[in-house]
C-alpha cells in the first residue's frame, strides 16, 4: 500500500485531495496521486454500470467512500480507488508530502494513521491478491 506522510497532520494516510473545477472524483484521485507521490496511476475496476441516459457518462466506481468531520459543520467525503502505478513522473511529491512509501499489511500495524484509513488499506490489500 502506498502512503504518505501527510504534512499539516504528521501521520501516514493514502494520497487524496480536493476536486477541482470541471474534475470527476476519478480524475482528481489520479491528479492527486501524481502531485503528491510522483507516480501515474490508473484505477483498476473489475464492474462499471451500464446507464440508458443520454449523454451520460459512467464514472469509475470507488473502492471504498468515506465521510469523516474536520470540525462540527465540515464534512470530507472521500471517494477511494484501487489503483495501479503505470508510470514514474517528474512531479516532486516533496512539495505536497513529507514522504512517501509503501506498506505490506504487517507493517501497516505500526503506522501512526487513522484507523479508518488503516482498516481500508487492508481491505485494499486484500483485494489486489
Amino acid at each position: 500500500m502506498l502512503l504518505l506522510k501527510h504534512r499539516k497532520l504528521g501521520f501516514w494516510v493514502q494520497p487524496g485531495g480536493h476536486v477541482e473545477g470541471r474534475e470527476t472524483p476519478d480524475e482528481a484521485a489520479v491528479r492527486e496521486a501524481r502531485e503528491e507521490t510522483g507516480l501515474e496511476v490508473e484505477i483498476v475496476q473489475s464492474y462499471l454500470p451500464k446507464t440508458d441516459f443520454e449523454r451520460a457518462e459512467d464514472l469509475p466506481q470507488p473502492f471504498n467512500v468515506n465521510l469523516h468531520p474536520i470540525t462540527e459543520d465540515h464534512y470530507h467525503c472521500d471517494f477511494q480507488y484501487l489503483c495501479r502505478v503505470t508510470e514514474k513522473t517528474e512531479e516532486d511529491p516533496e512539495y505536497e508530502s513529507e514522504d512517501v512509501d509503501w506498506f505490506s499489511a504487517e507493517e501497516l500495524d505500526g503506522v501512526e494513521m487513522p484507523e479508518n484509513a488503516r482498516i481500508t488499506a487492508l481491505r485494499a490489500l486484500e483485494a489486489a491478491d
